[in-house]
């Protein structure tokens, strides 16, 4: 009777330990991306994905449109949201910065090289942070979009840039090179352009066709900056509570979206330009001695970022990876 007992007393205790190991792992992942983005649609595509192919195991929950990533950083760090994505993952470590350079990069396939080949490093700050990577996103290339025509930098420097808030390195570096900046949160750049606060902003294509910020800045020049590349990140605390089996699955299924925005952006891009152009937008394009002076000059400008903006082993690997790069071809 007692041994009956003991059993009834122990299955008792198991049980809430039992059906806490059936409970689905639920994951938040937060993002300033606005609802209804091509991003948006494709991560909640992978959320499906993720629950379908665990069985119900695992549960995301896709949430957009935060006020700005260092927030979200933060908030990441703190424990809610779970995961998140950046489109500019500087807000998480310096080494980041990196890959947004202006000029440092030719092409998608020289970028994406040294993306590959700096991953490991990436992904050891990463778990230095308490963080892992899920996959890398691609948003296409920055250009300058402004209110009024500009074609040298001179120009550009005349005018009221917006530039994000809380990175005062960044602020900094803008006015010691002669612009005009303004930090505003992501979430308020259109009131910036439609109070005159700033009329002129660097962004994708499809982000200022996405804003409607181009309606206010109908010149882009057509000079890229940049590729805006970001992450998909989830806290390292998150992932252990997950068997190793179900972390491939939803690694295979973040690695299939990497790969349909890196195929897909491309096209995106030209068909934003296409659209914003039907809607009035003027591409101002500058012949290749304008181009060439333009990047020298902005060459010499972010130099100083080594070993202030971004740490100096980091930014040395990257040159070295990307100049193997353009050796190969």
């Amino acid at each position: 009777m007692k041994s009956r007992f003991t059993i009834i007393v122990v299955a008792l205790l198991l049980a809430p330990i039992v059906l806490l190991g059936q409970r689905a792992t639920r994951i938040q992942l937060g993002s300033i991306l606005p609802a209804n983005s091509v991003w948006d649609k494709l991560l909640k595509e992978m959320a499906v994905e993720w629950n379908e192919e665990t069985d119900g195991r695992i549960s995301l929950r896709v949430q957009s449109g935060a006020s700005d990533e260092g927030t979200l950083a933060r908030r990441l760090r703190a424990g809610r949201p779970q995961a998140a994505v950046f489109g500019l993952p500087g807000d998480i470590h310096d080494a980041f910065g990196v890959l947004s350079i202006p000029f440092f990069f030719e092409s998608d396939a020289e970028a994406f090289h040294v993306v590959e080949k700096l991953t490991p490093t990436f992904e050891q700050i990463l778990a230095d942070e308490g963080l892992v990577l899920l996959n890398w996103g691609h948003a296409g290339w920055a250009h300058f979009f402004t209110e009024q025509r500009v074609e040298s930098l001179d120009e550009l420097k005349a005018t009221k840039v917006f530039t994000a808030a809380g990175d005062e390195r960044m602020l900094q570096w803008y006015k010691e090179n002669g612009f005009d900046p303004e930090p505003l949160a992501v979430t308020d750049v259109l009131l910036g352009l439609n109070t005159g606060l700033i009329n002129a902003h660097p962004s994708p294509p499809y982000v200022a066709l996405l804003f409607q910020w181009y309606d206010r800045t109908p010149f882009m020049l057509d000079v890229p900056l940049a590729p805006v590349i970001g992450i998909t990140v989830v806290a390292e605390r998150t992932w252990r509570r997950i068997s190793a089996e179900d972390q491939q699955i939803l690694q295979a299924a973040a690695k299939r979206l990497e790969e349909r925005l890196l195929a897909d952006v491309p096209q995106q891009e030209q068909e934003s330009i296409e659209q914003m152009k039907s809607r009035g937008l003027t591409v101002v394009e500058l012949d290749d001695a304008s181009k060439a002076s333009f990047r020298e000059v902005a060459d010499q400008m972010t130099a100083s970022w080594r070993g202030t903006m971004i740490p100096a082993d980091i930014y040395d690997l990257a040159v070295r990876e990307r100049d193997a790069f353009r050796a190969s071809r």
